[in-house]
């Protein structure tokens, strides 16, 4: 009985994010399923795959790597084709799928300035509202502190789309501009 090659699995998929990581390599395992000896070789028709090692005697695995390189967003479809003399080629398909590249969050301050009034050894002014928002992707996570003893910021920190309460203290400030 004359060799004959088997491929398992019989189709590999990967997956990657648009100027991402490579994804993990994957292994096709190659074996003799006929008599005799089996000298193959691996050829892949894809610029975006590799694989290693290209050919072998007997029992063997085959490891593919993709690459995503300068690939847009997309799946694309490649093959391993596995050959040796005598035998009919053994056909691996391959699909790679490139997603969109994630957008970031992106915080958002709505005014984006603030202005008090006082009298010096007078009440506080009225709390004011900062609203803050995601102008970007994903979750944002946000954090407020304010850079001087009299004001005041609650809450600290806060996660999406929220509102910080600013607070002033004019304690012993004297008639100024801060």
């Amino acid at each position: 009985m004359p060799p004959a090659i088997g491929a398992s699995p019989t189709s590999l998929s990967f997956a990657a994010t648009q100027g991402g990581a490579n994804p993990a390599t994957q292994t096709v395992s190659i074996s003799n399923t006929g008599g005799g000896t089996l000298s193959w070789s691996a050829s892949d028709n894809a610029a975006w795959l590799t694989l290693s090692p290209a050919s072998g005697t007997g029992n063997g695995a085959v490891t593919l790597a993709v690459s995503t390189g300068t690939l847009t967003a997309g799946s694309y479809s490649g093959a391993v084709t596995m050959s040796a003399t005598g035998t009919s080629p053994v056909t691996v398909p391959v699909t790679f799928t490139v997603a969109t590249a994630p957008v970031p969050p992106a915080i958002g301050a709505s005014p984006t300035s603030l202005s008090f009034a006082a009298t010096q050894g007078g009440a506080n002014p009225a709390t004011q509202t900062v609203s803050i928002s995601n102008t970007g992707g994903g979750t944002l996570s946000w954090s407020a502190s304010p850079d001087t003893t009299w004001l005041a910021v609650s809450p600290a920190s806060g996660s999406g789309n929220g509102a910080a309460t600013v607070t002033v203290t004019t304690g012993i400030l004297t008639a100024g501009s801060y």
